[in-house]
């Protein structure tokens, strides 16, 4: 019903407010209207608009507010909802691409692959192009590949009667006029993932709607997609850091700050140790080991030894080379980590836990310092073995230096360290660069029980 008094279009002083039954409880208190929510047009006797009303001002920005609310739930953005970029990382490349690709009208052609390493900023940019577009009134809408197909798959065996039953899912995400896809290499490859995958963006690809992808690599060979990558896709990568910039390819857990890692390098490396020539033992072979293994780096790096004999520095040397050749580095003393992850952990926040273990899993260069120093609790042996197994079975580069021989750890984790097929096995003699105490494996009394194990290569 509309209200008892109106404010006129022409009316120089605003009207007495209205306290009226006929207001909303939550109507603006308008300097134009008077919270009425409408205005009378003030039109001659005859014109057509004479006595018709029109909607304030303050009624359009608040239906403006209620559209981007219901889209923001629309989009399936959840905890992503108020992920923006600054206006100065929106400006710059690769990043305004992205947001270039999410401003254009909805009838442009082409899809967008956008490719980086875990870290990079792909998810944060994607937020970023479904908001921008929510903001602009203008449909956006966000799934994890392998999620939407949980979802989809759950929804073919659930009550019809249910608020999003099978076909109102898929219809919904493959109508879509825009839609971002992300994590799609992290998709189980089954022949039911594969064919409703095709048959997603098949419907898409003919429809010409906009779609985003996103996926570590640009090949997306293993899960069947390959032949959608036409050359109406656009390759956005921002997995290619520049060399100069190393502020955001590093962290660390400990005290190796990026300041410090710059002071160890190879050729400040003292070879000859704390007494000379005549105390090496095999500290010039162990630094020309490491140097080598550094400039192509593949599987382990184990370095094996007492303590200040030079394995941190020579880790060290090895993570510097790495992060100034362009690699994402985390350089990582063990117990600090693990206080990190059961940190994260314990504050009940499962996105920051899994977040930041996801990115030391993915990183280009891995140094696990003093690994074996940590308190041995069941949860610090089972993510120490996600970790290390993971980066096992993917082959990524991963430092690691010990004071005890690996076979003093728990078995699931020795194993792989003591894999000499994959991994580089160093056992670092040398007298103590602090305290000038020699090795105890050049002494006859203090002869570790593992000093006479060797390990031939399989």
């Amino acid at each position: 019903m509309m209200p008892r008094d109106l404010a006129t279009s022409s009316e120089s002083e605003p009207p007495e407010r209205d306290t009226s039954l006929w207001r909303d409880a939550d109507a603006p208190d308008c300097d134009i209207c008077g919270g009425a929510g409408y205005v009378r047009l003030s039109r001659p006797v005859g014109h057509p608009e004479f006595g018709q009303v029109r909607p304030c001002g303050c009624q359009q920005t608040q239906q403006a507010a209620r559209t981007e609310r219901r889209l923001q739930r629309l989009s399936n953005l959840g905890p992503l909802s108020d992920v923006r970029l600054s206006e100065q990382q929106s400006t710059s490349e690769p990043l305004a691409a992205g947001c270039q690709y999410a401003d254009a009208a909805d009838d442009a052609s082409g899809w967008l692959l956008l490719v980086g390493r875990p870290g990079s900023g792909r998810t944060r940019l994607a937020a970023e192009m479904a908001n921008r577009r929510i903001a602009d009134s203008r449909e956006a809408l966000y799934f994890v590949a392998a999620d939407l197909l949980d979802r989809l798959r759950s929804a073919m065996s659930a009550d019809v009667s249910g608020s999003f039953n099978y076909e109102l899912l898929f219809e919904h995400v493959r109508g879509a006029p825009f839609l971002i896809l992300d994590d799609l290499d992290y998709v189980s490859p089954t022949d039911w993932a594969r064919e409703k995958l095709h048959q997603l963006l098949n419907h898409r690809r003919s429809s010409n709607l906009r779609t985003v992808l996103i996926a570590e690599s640009p090949s997306l060979r293993e899960i069947g997609l390959q032949a959608m990558l036409t050359d109406l896709v656009t390759l956005l990568d921002l997995s290619a850091p520049s060399t100069a910039d190393t502020s955001q390819r590093y962290w660390q857990f400990g005290g190796m700050t990026q300041q410090v890692l710059q002071n160890y390098r190879f050729d400040n490396f003292r070879a000859h140790g704390l007494g000379g020539e005549d105390d090496v033992v095999n500290l010039p072979m162990v630094r020309q080991s490491v140097e080598e293994w550094t400039a192509q780096p593949s599987g382990w790096l184990v370095m094996v030894g007492e303590t200040g004999v030079g394995k941190t520095h020579l880790a060290a040397a090895a993570a510097s080379e790495r992060l100034h050749a362009g690699d994402a580095v985390c350089f990582a003393v063990v117990p600090e980590l693990l206080d990190a992850l059961r940190a994260s952990y314990g504050g009940g926040d499962a996105a920051s836990f899994d977040a930041l273990f996801a990115a030391v899993k993915d990183v280009d260069l891995l140094v696990l310092d003093d690994l074996g120093a940590q308190q041995s609790t069941d949860w610090a042996n089972d993510k120490l073995y996600q970790l290390c197994g993971y980066r096992y079975t993917k082959a990524l580069p991963t430092v690691l230096t010990m004071n005890e021989m690996p076979d003093e750890l728990p078995p699931r984790l020795a194993s792989r360290i003591m894999d000499t097929q994959r991994n580089m096995l160093l056992r670092v003699n040398a007298y103590d660069y602090r305290t000038g105490q020699p090795p105890r494996s050049l002494t006859e009394t203090a002869r570790p029980r593992h000093q006479a194990r060797r390990y031939p290569r399989r």
